[in-house]
């Protein structure tokens, strides 16, 4: 019990060192090398671990701390509209569909193909868990926060084969030197090196494949750069707004920052998560203006000093306007035409009027992200409109020609569980029970929106064509590359992370847009409500960013290139060539299980059988080796010998009269032994014979045994040839019989023998 529980100890302190150290490895920190050595403790009990409940210790632990700490904005976001109770149970919910989803199965699995390929263990680790980082990606439940390869965004040398394998294959590589050393690790503490032929293969593989990677990135690097210089390239202004996002719809604009005020340990966990006084508010109010009207007065004024620049095209952040542009000026064109809108209207048209006379004030392009109203064409629905999280493409004259839909919604915060499927939503008991879990994520605070449909590229008059990701969809590499393979010669990120007050949340979505750069060698804008706003070149080099929670702009001089990379183009197959190498392993392994089994069932099964055997032939076998080996003993006759007199006395007549003589002579040496046996008298065993000699007149049963010696003996060669001839007839399981009756039949030959002539001696000294 004591051993348990201090194992049990060093499991739980492997994992939280591990979490710790993987941790330092993320912003804020970013204390990247740290990530090459972070998981040496947690490969440590995968290695090592000999049940199940370790691996659910180890990996509930792990997550527990490492995305407890990394998700902490997480509780931020809810805190806003929920109680604090709630806001923790939601990221202990998502922690716990990370650790039983991923993280504890992807232990497993190592753990297992490690033990049974003990050989391959160095990579197993790396395979397993880079499929796990891909299977974080798909699905409603996608959610590639803390993927490990992003701890390396401020390692451009290393990330450049990002082009190659994407974000995945970087962390592939920093999953194999973690794996790599944690092999040699217990190699010597275990001192295990003489179970390894080859013991420097591991080493030799991730150290030439490391120069290869290093030496790539310098070359890709250069390369790039010296390209990009060459590349057509266009103005692009980005707004930074920076106004709080939760007082977007009160009434009033009061300059004061987001607050609740609560009491206890609400008020407790906002004091430290909710720090909305990082805005910076600049318009003084006036007791009459709405905050929503304040906001979008901001950023046309910004937008009016970036188009001093002359941009091709002026960039605003995620939901920059929470009134849908598109379907205002639908319906009051020639109001705004005329300039009739006043600040007595309703907001939503208002706001509108606002921008589309900066528009029209610019002369420019716009890509503004907004809400996008849509009739909806079924009948039976519930609302008539359909509402999406967008951006429109807006030219010159406030007209919108383009327009994209987001698709890859936030799980829980845009989109709920089954929303697409019509069939659950529709069918009893299915539908009351969606309907009652809506009802909970609806008093959570989440919204549903629509889901988009396309892909979308944009074309700009000018010449070149572009996309843009809505916030949550910048995450997913092999999402965003099908913008670019569709054409897109540049990219966009625009995204509200201003939610959360957290500068954590900020940076952790930013790094992102690095790789994302890379994989596709495309300079990437990236445009936050309150940050990180910034300009990202093909090689993931920053070159210019915005300060946090201040409201500016900046100019971009974006590289348009129209070039494909092997990312671009194949995606993800790196991890395909990974889940081939799983299910070899896995093959393998299972392999080496069932035959491990069938001797386990082997020794159950015929263990009666294998005993008998054996009891019979280990003396037997025994016995022969001692005669062979007795330099004493006569020399028996070959078994070439016992077959020649096999064939000969086959054909001889037999006699009774032969028979009974042969007879007589065996019993007489048989008893004459036993009286040897049994004293050490030698006179008294001389008159016992004698008076067996008299007895021995007798005539003797003529089934008894003949003497192998004599000339009509027939039976015990017989009986060797019989089994000989008869071998084919033993299968694999009864070797062992075959062997021992083999044994059996000399072991009688040399015990007539010695009988034989211990019976001569004693007739001689009688």
């Amino acid at each position: 019990m004591a051993k348990s529980n201090s194992y049990i100890i060093g499991v739980i302190i492997l994992s939280i060192i591990s979490a710790i150290l993987l941790f330092l490895a993320f912003p804020p920190l970013n204390l990247f090398p740290m990530s090459f050595i972070a998981l040496v403790p947690l490969n440590i009990i995968i290695f090592k671990a000999d049940k199940i409940r370790y691996y659910v210790i180890s990996s509930s632990i792990f997550v527990l701390l490492f995305f407890g700490m990394l998700l902490m904005w997480i509780t931020a976001f809810m805190l806003k509209e929920t109680e604090a109770i709630v806001s923790f149970l939601t990221l202990f919910t998502i922690l716990f569909l990370i650790t039983f989803l991923f993280y504890f199965p992807a232990m497993l699995l190592s753990g297992f193909l490690s033990k049974k390929l003990p050989d391959f263990r160095f990579i197993i680790i790396p395979v397993v868990f880079t499929f796990m980082e891909y299977m974080r990606n798909v699905g409603f439940l996608g959610f590639p926060w803390g993927i490990i390869g992003y701890s390396q965004w401020n390692f451009p040398i290393f990330i450049q084969s990002a082009d190659i394998f994407g974000v995945l294959g970087i962390s592939f590589f920093v999953y194999f030197c973690n794996s790599v050393i944690t092999h040699y690790l217990l190699l010597y503490a275990e001192k295990d090196k003489i179970k390894y032929k080859k013991p420097y293969i591991p080493a030799l593989i991730f150290i030439s494949s490391f120069v290869l990677i290093i030496a790539y990135g310098a070359i890709k690097i250069n390369l790039e750069e010296s390209k990009r210089t060459l590349l057509p390239k266009t103005k692009i202004a980005l707004i930074q707004k920076s106004f709080d996002p939760n007082i977007y719809w009160n009434s009033i604009y009061t300059g004061e920052p987001y607050h609740r005020n609560s009491n206890g340990i609400q008020g407790f966990a906002e004091k430290f998560l909710l720090k909305s006084d990082k805005f910076k508010n600049e318009e003084k109010p006036d007791g009459v203006t709405q905050n929503g009207t304040i906001s979008v007065k901001r950023i046309a004024n910004l937008a009016k000093d970036a188009a001093l620049s002359k941009p091709s095209l002026i960039v605003y952040p995620e939901s920059v306007t929470l009134d849908s542009y598109g379907f205002y000026i639908n319906e009051y064109r020639d109001m705004f035409d005329y300039g009739l809108a006043s600040n007595y209207m309703h907001p939503g048209v208002y706001n509108t009027y606002i921008l589309y006379d900066m528009i029209r004030y610019t002369q420019t392009y716009h890509l503004l992200g907004t809400t996008i109203i849509k009739e909806d064409t079924n009948k039976d629905a519930y609302n008539p409109y359909k509402y999406y999280n967008g951006m429109e493409f807006i030219n010159d004259r406030g007209n919108v020609i383009d327009e994209y839909s987001k698709i890859k919604l936030v799980p829980g915060g845009e989109s709920y569980p089954f929303q697409d499927n019509e069939f659950l939503l529709n069918t009893f008991p299915f539908k009351n029970i969606i309907n009652f879990m809506y009802s909970q994520f609806d008093k959570a605070g989440a919204n549903r929106w629509n889901r988009g449909k396309s892909i979308t590229v944009f074309n700009h008059p000018n010449g070149y064509t572009f996309s843009g990701v809505i916030c949550f969809e910048s995450a997913f590499g092999n999402f965003v590359r099908k913008f670019v393979y569709n054409g897109a010669q540049t990219l966009a990120v625009i995204t509200e992370d201003a939610w959360s007050y957290s500068d954590e949340s900020l940076l952790q979505h930013f790094y992102m847009s690095v790789f994302r750069a890379i994989e596709n060698r495309r300079d990437i804008v990236h445009n936050g409500n309150s940050g990180v706003t910034g300009h990202i070149s093909s090689t993931g080099k920053i070159i210019s960013t915005l300060p946090f929670w201040k409201p500016d702009y900046l100019i971009a001089n974006v590289a348009l290139n129209d070039k494909i990379t092997i990312y671009t183009r194949f995606g993800e197959w790196f991890v395909y060539l990974c889940i081939i190498a799983i299910i070899v392993f896995t093959l393998s392994a299972t392999t080496k299980t069932l035959f491990e089994l069938k001797e386990i069932i082997k020794k159950r099964f015929f263990a009666k059988k294998i005993e008998a055997v054996e009891v019979t032939a280990a003396p037997s076998a025994k016995k022969v080796d001692e005669y062979i080996n007795n330099d004493n003993n006569y020399d028996l006759p070959s078994l070439d010998d016992l077959d020649e007199i096999v064939s000969k006395k086959e054909s001889a007549p037999k006699t009774k009269e032969n028979k009974t003589a042969i007879v007589e002579k065996k019993e007489y040496y048989k008893k004459s032994e036993v009286i040897i046996n049994k004293n050490n008298n030698l006179s008294e065993n001389i008159n016992k014979v004698n008076v067996n000699k008299i007895k021995e007149n007798k005539k003797l049963d003529s089934n008894q045994k003949i003497d192998l010696f004599s000339d009509n003996s027939l039976n015990y060669s017989k009986e060797i040839s019989d089994i000989i001839n008869n071998s084919e007839n033993y299968n694999i399981f009864e070797k062992d019989k075959y062997t021992s009756e083999i044994s059996s039949a000399l072991t009688k030959i040399i015990e007539e023998n010695d009988e034989r002539f211990n019976n001569k001696d004693i007739k001689n000294n009688n």
